[in-house]
């Protein structure tokens, strides 16, 4: 039986997570600020739940008795949106990993995978150098970087295999949230124009199933120290995702691009995109057509008062 732990296991992406272990009958420690969430994962006899918030994160091994943690998933995270270029508030994201990463091997942990996202990757329109040069345009992808290298750099010091994954813009069912993928798939539900940039930049939308499938090869096969960049098979120009979008979902409605301006975008020049297919024979397997479907069909539910 596999021992995994999960921070963040009630958001979005943690929740697909937790169920996947769940269901394959390994022992899943959640550790979370908001049990309350995971009251549907209840019935699971090998389910463990810990209620802390970061600043708990410096005590988890006293507050559990599972050891001999197989793999431990990071995905927690705070101060997004608004607070994305607040580095008040994205500071305080680095300590709470260093503390679980200390935590962890405490627990005797054989693997600790951090996940960053591809914001860390995103440098300014007018940027000369590469993102692996040194460009940084906002900073929330700089504290995720911080946050990974100081964290790896603890992982080293106490001996914990670590490694890390990206994740691409990650959309579908269980996602609650008013991010821009659910907020296009609303509009376009409701027949509404959408107001976009010019859309000529590269993005990668993703379906979390194949999200999740990514991260579970990543954390039981990638190799140690390693970044993995999760995504699909093809990256394009936001216009012509948004454009396909709008053709599944709505035919007639308008998009205005050019609406917004904007000022950055993902320097994939930096991104190692099939690193996880060589590593562990990731492939996404979602249609985009079908993952919209889904999505829409989810987007329904939500309350968007």
């Amino acid at each position: 039986m596999k021992t995994i732990a999960i921070t963040g296991a009630s958001g979005f992406i943690g929740q697909h997570l937790l169920k996947h272990y769940l269901e394959e009958g390994a022992h899943v420690l959640a550790i979370v600020p908001d049990p309350e969430h995971l009251e549907d994962y209840k019935s699971y006899k090998e389910f463990e739940v810990v209620k802390a918030g970061f600043e708990d994160f410096n005590k988890i091994s006293e507050m559990t008795d599972t050891h001999n943690i197989d793999i431990f998933y990071y995905l927690s995270w705070g101060g997004y949106g608004k607070a994305t270029n607040d580095y008040s508030a994205q500071i305080e994201n680095i300590k709470p990993i260093c503390d679980a990463v200390n935590e962890a091997s405490k627990m005797g942990c054989k693997r600790f995978l951090f996940s960053t996202s591809f914001s860390e990757y995103m440098i300014s329109e007018h940027e000369t150098l590469s993102h692996n040069a040194g460009a940084h345009c906002n900073v929330y992808g700089a504290a995720k970087q911080a946050a990974r290298v100081m964290a790896h750099a603890t992982a080293a010091q106490r001996n914990v295999p670590f490694l890390c994954v990206a994740f691409a813009n990650t959309f579908g069912v269980g996602d609650r949230s008013h991010r821009s993928t659910n907020l296009f798939v609303h509009k376009l539900l409701r027949g509404e124009a959408l107001d976009l940039t010019e859309g000529i930049h590269l993005y990668d939308w993703n379906y979390v199933e194949d999200t999740i499938a990514g991260l579970v090869l990543a954390g039981e096969k990638g190799i140690a120290d390693s970044v993995y960049y999760i995504g699909s098979n093809e990256r394009r120009p936001l216009k012509d995702i948004v454009s396909d979008v709008r053709d599944i979902i709505c035919p007639g409605a308008e998009i205005r691009f050019g609406t917004y301006n904007e000022d950055f975008h993902v320097d994939y020049t930096s991104v190692d995109v099939t690193k996880l297919y060589r590593d562990t024979g990731y492939q996404p397997k979602w249609k985009f057509v079908d993952a919209v479907k889904a999505t829409a069909e989810w987007v329904k539910t939500l309350d968007w008062e």
